[in-house]
């Protein structure tokens, strides 16, 4: 079977050097992904019309960097002690996350038809995530937008986030869950922000975020506790049935519990007969003239 696998290839490599109209790279253009400090084989093979002596180039594209890895025959000095050729390949040892880049494998060979071919590999560095970095306030005012961030940059592929309020889940569309009755915030698993908007007094409690990318164990950041405060009321409101031109009429005030000083918000005046109601108070034209504190 071995004979058979080798013969086959061999025929396939012939045909196509019968078929080749100059330097072609023969090895697919694929990704490479590897644990971060294991091996990576980043392949190039090809063949030649004619041309023995071909020119064989390889670079790192990092951004708008460019720079050599093996050039004029040899591999650049600073990956000497941990990359060998295979070939026309490069075997890179103990690749960590400033390995990851597109690298370029470009071979020329002058005698052939076409003199020119290359191909491009990207080399991704898997790393589990960090522990995240969670801020989470430790008391608001109820009514008010409040963010909650969590991030964490150690992790390869990039983590997604998710939050916890104590120890449940905050799902990441709440509104679409019927059977879920706080939607007052949105979860963005990318970016790791929590925000409500408006925040609430059921919102008090502990929480922490959690960062995975599928690679190690995910990573959770220490519980906190955010305490939500309802606004302390200012002012009092102040219910006055008076009688203005003979006519019963109701003024409604707004009075500033530091200073005293007296804002008018409605007048209303009653129609012959008329009762009006305001919260337990049964009020009519004939009830007689005074104050009502509402709060």
């Amino acid at each position: 079977m071995a004979r058979v696998e080798v013969f086959l290839f061999s025929f396939s490599l012939l045909e196509l050097i019968g078929q080749s109209h100059g330097v072609t790279i023969v090895s697919s253009d694929r990704d490479v992904e590897v644990h971060e400090f294991e091996t990576a084989v980043l392949p190039c093979e090809y063949i030649l019309e004619r041309d023995n002596n071909a020119r064989l180039e390889w670079k790192k594209i990092k951004g708008k960097h460019v720079s050599f890895v093996y050039f004029n025959g040899s591999l650049m000095e600073k990956y000497r002690d941990r990359a060998s050729m295979r070939g026309s390949s490069i075997v890179l040892n103990r690749v960590t996350r400033a390995d990851m880049a597109t690298y370029r494998c470009e071979v020329m060979a002058k005698k052939d038809t076409k003199v020119f071919t290359e191909t491009a590999i990207k080399l991704v560095v898997l790393v589990p995530p960090a522990v995240p970095t969670c801020k989470v306030p430790s008391s608001a005012t109820s009514g008010s937008a409040v963010e909650l961030a969590c991030k964490e940059s150690e992790g390869s592929p990039p983590s997604q986030y998710t939050w916890y309020k104590d120890n449940s889940v905050l799902l990441e569309h709440p509104a679409k869950d019927s059977t879920f009755t706080n939607t007052s915030y949105t979860v963005n698993r990318k970016t790791g922000m929590l925000i409500f908007n408006p925040i609430r007094k059921s919102n008090s409690g502990s929480y922490f975020c959690e960062a995975n990318n599928g690679i190690g164990q995910a990573q959770r950041c220490s519980v906190k506790f955010m305490q939500i405060r309802k606004i302390a009321p200012t002012t009092r409101l102040l219910l006055q049935l008076l009688k203005i031109s003979n006519t019963p009429s109701l003024l409604l005030s707004e009075v500033d519990k530091m200073t005293g000083l007296l804002k008018i918000v409605h007048f209303y005046p009653f129609a012959a007969g008329e009762e009006v109601h305001i919260m337990h108070h049964n009020l009519a034209h004939q009830t007689p003239f005074h104050n009502i504190w509402l709060d």
